[in-house]
Order: C-alpha cells, then sequence, then structure tokens
C-alpha cells in the first residue's frame, strides 16, 4: 500500500462513519418519538448504521486481505476478522468491548430485514440506540488509530 492509497481508505472510512453518525442521531430523533412508525423508522435507520460499518469492514478486508468470501456466514467472519491484528499485515480495526455491540447490531439488521413479522420492542430499541451510540462516538478515532498505525507500520507517509 502506498500513501495515496492509505490517505483514499482513510478519507473513504471518514465518510462511512459520517454516514454511521448521521444514521445513529436519526435513530435516536425517531426513537424519542415514541409512536409505531417511529419506532420502524428508528430499526432502519439502525439497519442502516451497521451496513455502512459493513462496507467499511469490506473496504479494509479489501484492501489488506484481498480475499472476500461469499459464502453463508461471511458477516460473521468479517465482523470477527477486523477485530483480530494480522501481523505484518494490519492492526485490528475494532477493539474487543466494540465487537459485542457490533454483534449485537448485526444480529438485529438480521432479523430486521428477514423477519415475515417482527413487532419492535423501545427496550431493546433503546439498548440498540446505545450501542450504536458506542460505535458512532469512537468511529472517527477508531479510523484514525488504525490508518496512523498501518502508516508507521509501512513507513507511510500521511
Amino acid at each position: 500500500m502506498d500513501g495515496i492509497a492509505l490517505q483514499t481508505l482513510r478519507d473513504e472510512m471518514l465518510d462511512d462513519g459520517r454516514v454511521i453518525r448521521e444514521a445513529f442521531d436519526k435513530a435516536r430523533a425517531r426513537f424519542e418519538r415514541r409512536e409505531e412508525v417511529a419506532y420502524e423508522g428508528c430499526a432502519h435507520q439502525l439497519c442502516r448504521l451497521y451496513n455502512a460499518f459493513e462496507q467499511m469492514s469490506l473496504r479494509v478486508a479489501k484492501a489488506f486481505e484481498n480475499n472476500i468470501d461469499d459464502e453463508q456466514g461471511w458477516h460473521t467472519s468479517l465482523l470477527n476478522r477486523l477485530a483480530i491484528k494480522i501481523d505484518g499485515i494490519r492492526p485490528a480495526l475494532i477493539p474487543p468491548e466494540l465487537k459485542p455491540p457490533l454483534q449485537e447490531l448485526k444480529a438485529f439488521r438480521h432479523v430486521f430485514v428477514h423477519a415475515y413479522e417482527l413487532e419492535l420492542d423501545p427496550g431493546k430499541l433503546e439498548l440498540l440506540l446505545k450501542y450504536a451510540r458506542s460505535v458512532a462516538d469512537r468511529l472517527p478515532m477508531l479510523v484514525d488509530d488504525f490508518t496512523g498505525k498501518v502508516a508507521r507500520e509501512q513507513q507511510i507517509d500521511l
């Protein structure tokens, strides 16, 4: 990887982070209306948030490992992969304490997208919003830390 590729990846990741922040803000605003249709809007934004995170994860995996297998279970594999450091390749993007909230958001997205009939539980949405906040709040710092470590390890000027 060269400096231009790393800067491009960083900027794309930060833009994904912008989408994540926007989705969180909209999810929270919808939830605060305390109406059924607003809960549905909240749920949609939580799914959008996780989709943006997954897009960011795919960018990183493709930039470094270059082999995303499109098999069943790849969503979980991708999350697990980004939580580990690959010596000589890249640092971990996701710290251990952020992995469980992301797993919960991923699981909710799966249920929301695939459920034939679903009644949204405001208590569950509130918990998911807590998880989403932790992701949205920490992401810009995680991107900076990640790309900074890559730059140092590969001796790239950013």
